[in-house]
């Protein structure tokens, strides 16, 4: 009995195709969850000059992860202080709260993005 493949390169290259988009649908899903996150934040935040909300932001992508954070090495260096509080001053939260309040938001903006980078949203 003799077994002949037709077409493997060409189902090898499909694959490997397939892989690397994988890998961009979930990059862009990281970055669509991590959007929701800094949204949130900004909502949550409290305003005075605008500063704090203006200086939250988010990282790249690395190792398959990525960070929303406060930008604390400029006018926005207080952050940690109304996140955590200090001796002298109570917490103010708002990127905990913003994160927890929002989990399922954060998960249905990944599950879409990454439907639709594989073109299954209708």
């Amino acid at each position: 009995m003799e077994v002949k493949f037709e077409g493997m390169p060409e189902l090898l290259k499909q694959l490997q195709s397939m892989e690397n988009g994988v890998g961009k649908a979930k990059e862009k899903a990281l970055i669509a969850g991590a959007e929701v996150v800094q949204k949130a934040a900004q909502n949550e935040v409290r305003v005075r000059t605008g500063t704090l909300k203006e200086n939250i932001e988010k990282s790249e992508v690395e190792n398959d992860q990525i960070e929303v954070y406060v930008d604390n090495q400029g006018r926005a260096y207080y952050g940690h202080m109304l996140e955590f509080g200090t001796s002298k001053m109570q917490a103010i939260p708002f990127m905990g709260p913003s994160f927890m309040r929002n989990q399922l938001k954060i998960e249905q903006a990944m599950t879409n993005s990454i439907r639709e980078s594989l073109g299954l949203l209708i």
